[in-house]
């Protein structure tokens, strides 16, 4: 997997009105340079693959269709897999990079995890990893590897997902990432931490004019954008709490998804791929 990124300098943000996407993407490019890998794993009620399970390799497409299916096949399937779809289409329409244009799910013990330098999960505020899970990702994160936590909420779901970050890492602090970090600046310069919300509380948000909440729990509203260093200072772990970019990505062409969260959805994921593939 190549380590470098080939970003066109003169390509702006797509504003996300209208049939931004009208032209449909491109196929996977020959010999891709990055995929989309959307970690697999099992969450606290037992959901999830069973051991030496195989990633699935029909994906189905439907907006919603992942979450009907999360109560039986576990919360990493959030959002499967029309946000895969609709996130590597808006970075192929952004990026000259060589994209794997289909999902690509994978497993933490998977032996060719280390072969992907960038890894996604969703609803981390559910997993339940083993001994065996944390000492993987703490050798993937420490040679190098990136990994994205996203869409979930309140204390209780943190305090569930930092007793999983204290298993990989006992010895590390989680940490509020500022806005001067490089993340914030790789390609776009973003000024500002946005919440992008769950499809219900987005369109909520437009019929009220800005004025309907886009928290899902009151015991903790704010979005933060969070991480784990290394100890050189590389980030290695960006935490989107109190936020659901999956939701962002997966709606961004439904006309009452506020605009301004799917803009900043990709924006900060496209910083995010910049920055694992030049670190």
């Amino acid at each position: 997997m190549p380590k470098s990124i080939r970003i066109l300098l003169c390509v702006a943000l797509f504003t996300l009105v209208g049939p931004a996407f009208s032209n449909g993407p491109r196929n996977s490019d020959v010999q891709p340079e990055f995929y989309f890998t959307r970690l697999m794993y099992t969450d606290f009620r037992g959901r999830g693959p069973a051991p030496g399970e195989p990633a699935p390799r029909d994906f189905e497409r439907g907006h919603g269709l992942g979450d009907s299916m999360t109560g039986y096949l576990g919360a990493w399937r959030t959002d499967t897999w029309d946000a895969d779809y609709q996130y590597m289409w808006g970075i192929q329409r952004m990026t000259n990079t060589r994209l794997y244009m289909e999902p690509h799910p994978m497993g933490i013990m998977d032996p060719n995890l280390s072969k992907f330098p960038y890894i996604y999960a969703v609803e981390v505020g559910q997993m339940e990893l083993s001994k065996e899970e944390a000492s993987r990702l703490r050798e993937y994160l420490l040679r190098g590897g990136f990994w994205h936590c996203d869409d979930f909420w309140g204390l209780r779901q943190w305090n569930q997902f930092e007793a999983q970050i204290q298993k990989i890492f006992p010895d590390r602090q989680i940490v509020d990432i500022p806005l001067s970090h490089e993340v914030f600046h790789t390609f776009f310069d973003i000024q500002e931490i946005l919440q992008p919300p769950n499809i219900r509380n987005g369109r909520n948000y437009s019929y009220s004019n800005g004025q309907a909440p886009t928290w899902e729990q009151s015991d903790d509203t704010v979005p933060r954008v969070r991480g784990v260093f290394d100890d050189n200072g590389r980030l290695m772990i960006l935490i989107t709490y109190n936020s659901d970019l999956g939701d962002a990505w997966e709606w961004m062409d439904d006309p009452d998804y506020p605009s301004k969260f799917t803009k900043y959805a990709y924006q900060l994921g496209v910083n995010s791929i910049v920055y694992a593939m030049t670190h």
